[in-house]
């Protein structure tokens, strides 16, 4: 979980766990609301759906939010992405794999330019020490990724039975690794190239004698 400021005094304990209470209620109405939108929409107005979520929880990680409105936020964007993923799986139950192609392209290129621009939004939020560190944020998403997974496919089989639990966990995970690898993947790239170093090692030292 991300840290937040503990209350000093004794009290700090039933602060603590009141923050707690919050973060979890935050996650869950972030879900909640996220993920029964995108996962009934059109793969286009989906994926810009989840793009503007997930740029916008980057943008914002240098914010004072309060732990309720950040992981509320932060849940719309998990949610977001797996209501898309859920909209892809769909997509790979199609006999004919040319279809969709453009609309899968335009899915993944939606999904490079916000990892983009979420790795510039956080690396230059780390060098200048405001917001949560990227190494905290990326744990709290991925605990969190888990954790939705992990109810899909519970409840799906609760709903459907196992076979069909088996079948939504293949075609989710494999849709989801997809935009996952689409996101981090540019989204590291623009964070190494973004690195004061990489700027001032790029640079001739100087003539000075």
């Amino acid at each position: 979980m991300l840290p937040f400021p503990a209350t000093a005094g004794s009290g700090s304990g039933s602060g603590s766990r009141h923050s707690q209470a919050k973060r979890i209620a935050g996650a869950v109405l972030g879900v909640a609301l996220a993920y029964p939108l995108t996962s009934r929409l059109p793969v286009v107005p989906s994926t810009l759906l989840s793009s503007v979520l997930l740029a916008g929880a980057a943008a914002l990680n240098g914010r004072s939010l309060s732990p309720l409105h950040w992981w509320a936020l932060l849940g719309a964007a998990t949610g977001c992405l797996f209501g898309t993923a859920a909209v892809l799986a769909e997509k790979l139950q199609q006999s004919d794999p040319q279809g969709g192609m453009t609309e899968r392209a335009l899915m993944l290129a939606c999904f490079a330019l916000v990892g983009c621009v979420a790795g510039l939004c956080l690396s230059r939020d780390a060098v200048d020490g405001v917001g949560r560190h990227p190494r905290d944020l990326l744990r709290s998403a991925s605990a969190l990724t888990t954790g939705i997974f992990a109810v899909l496919v519970t409840l799906t089989y609760l709903h459907s039975g196992l076979d069909t639990a088996r079948t939504f966990s293949s075609r989710l995970s494999t849709s989801l690794t997809i935009l996952v690898a689409s996101i981090t993947v540019p989204g590291w790239l623009a964070h190494l190239l973004d690195r004061p170093g990489h700027t001032d090692r790029s640079r001739p030292p100087d003539a000075h004698t």
